[in-house]
């Protein structure tokens, strides 16, 4: 069992009533000679141990340096002193009244005061002392015990409040850990599924022009109405325009736009890993050598698409930088354009596969053939809108 489960075992199990340990501590105050002499014939026994004093100062000091089952007031200090003396050592402290009451209304005073008997000594016999003092005693120690209870259930209660709040904190790390672990579960979960998904739509492609476009389709549906363009390099890997969607560009400049693009972007990003982002148009035309009226006001976004260290596509998406792109965009693209570029050198292995074998005998002046057969663009592409 734990120490706290001991303390807090103990404590409920309540005070043990009527319990005497050792001798009940009396105080005499203010009694006379004749009638100590008559007091101690009951207190010089082993179940008592006794002190006296004779002035209020010396009743303080007594009580103030150490705790008293029963004080015994005489008359010298009257009965006006019982209600002070009551405040000084509270409920777990009995106070005998040892002198002349004229009447009961007398007697009720003093009970209201605080004092918990009252000996007339005119009348009462040693063994009626005897009997008080012990009963008084008893009913002391049993509250001051009682107060012992209720601190040490205090104190348990503030510790319980404390062992509280400690697992409350734990309990709220734990269920920020869980809700954080479950972010990042689903978000992984969300990922699988996003990445599965597009896998699955681009593996039945074996075209060029319709990976391009199914690409493309769904990367809209994560970027939104934006103008992209796909440029794919040749055997020589001179790039050209593979596919574009235009957006909010005017046609009669699209065309030029996206030649000064492909001249000055493709050479930069065929060996660029990072994705890159440019928030200032004026910033990226600098960067890519182009006039800055082409791509006023827009941000730009542009990636390659990597498949074992060679550069398949180089895709750009820019628009209006007053609807500016997501922050997990980024994220997303980063997921996408591997499986793009693992699908599109897939396409590239099919058509040199199939491609015909000449024969060995013949000459290259017999045939007319292109150099370029097999996977090669050299500017050409489609167009979505």
């Amino acid at each position: 069992m734990e120490p706290m489960d001991q303390d807090i075992s103990r404590v409920l199990d309540g005070p043990a009533k009527g319990t005497s340990r050792g001798p009940h501590r009396v105080l005499l105050a203010g009694i006379g000679h004749s009638m100590r002499d008559e007091l101690l014939t009951v207190l010089d026994q082993p179940a008592f141990r006794w002190t006296a004093a004779a002035q209020m100062s010396q009743v303080e000091s007594a009580v103030d340096r150490q705790s008293h089952d029963v004080i015994v007031i005489g008359a010298s200090l009257g009965p006006a002193i019982v209600d002070a003396v009551a405040s000084m050592g509270g409920p777990s402290m009995g106070i005998i009244y040892c002198g002349e009451c004229s009447s009961a209304s007398d007697i009720v005073e003093l009970m209201r005061a605080g004092a918990s008997d009252v000996l007339d000594p005119r009348t009462c016999t040693a063994d009626e002392v005897r009997r008080s003092i012990c009963a008084v005693a008893e009913k002391a120690r049993e509250a001051r015990c009682h107060e012992q209870h209720i601190d040490r259930l205090k104190r348990v209660c503030r510790e319980l409040n404390i062992a509280r709040r400690q697992v409350n904190e734990q309990v709220d790390g734990l269920c920020n850990d869980l809700a954080s672990a479950y972010r990042d579960i689903a978000e992984q979960m969300n990922e699988v599924a996003m990445t599965t998904e597009f896998r699955t739509l681009i593996r039945q492609e074996l075209d060029v022009e319709d990976l391009l476009r199914t690409t493309l389709e769904y990367l809209l549906t994560k970027t939104g109405p934006t103008n992209a363009a796909v440029f794919l390099p040749d055997h020589a890997q001179n790039f050209g325009l593979g596919a574009y969607v235009n957006y909010d560009c005017p046609r009669e400049t699209v065309s030029v736009l996206l030649d000064h693009l492909c001249e000055a972007i493709c050479p930069q990003m065929a060996e660029e890993q990072e994705i890159v982002l440019f928030d200032d148009s004026a910033e990226f035309s600098e960067w890519v050598g182009i006039e800055s009226g082409f791509m006023d006001d827009s941000q730009v976004m542009a990636f390659s698409c990597m498949h074992e260290g060679e550069c398949l596509a180089v895709i750009v998406l820019f628009r209006n930088r007053s609807d500016a792109f997501e922050l997990q965009l980024a994220a997303t693209i980063d997921l996408l354009r591997p499986i793009f570029a693992e699908q599109l050198a897939t396409i590239v292995r099919v058509h040199h596969r199939a491609s015909p074998e000449w024969p060995e005998d013949m000459h290259e002046d017999d045939t007319d053939y292109n150099d370029d057969y097999g996977f090669g663009y050299g500017g050409g592409g489609s167009a979505l809108s």
